[in-house]
């Protein structure tokens, strides 16, 4: 069996002329520009309407999973419900 520490020599030693050596560097390739995909319908609905913006919220889970089931019910969109109920807000707090 070969010594122990001459096997780490043999590393050791083939690890530094690794270094040694530069490595040719090769060019990158010319990134392909994949071009946009285009729509293939007219965008439609409240995402693309100018006359909508996306606002966010934080509220309880809870609350939110009962929300959604009542508004599955009742099959309307959580939306309609926020619009409806700021809407009630505005018209109660301006007097």
């Amino acid at each position: 069996m070969p010594d122990a520490a001459s096997m780490f020599d043999k590393l050791a030693q083939s690890r530094q002329k690794a270094k040694a050596t530069p490595v040719p560097e090769q060019a990158p390739e010319p990134a392909q520009e994949v071009p946009p995909k285009k729509r293939q319908r007219k965008a439609t609905g409240k995402r693309s309407d100018p006359n909508y913006i996306q606002v966010g919220a934080y509220i309880p889970i809870e609350l939110n999973k009962s929300v959604k089931r009542l508004l599955v019910d009742k099959d309307q969109d959580f939306s309609e419900l926020v619009s409806e109920l700021l809407a009630h807000w505005v018209r109660e707090n301006n007097g």
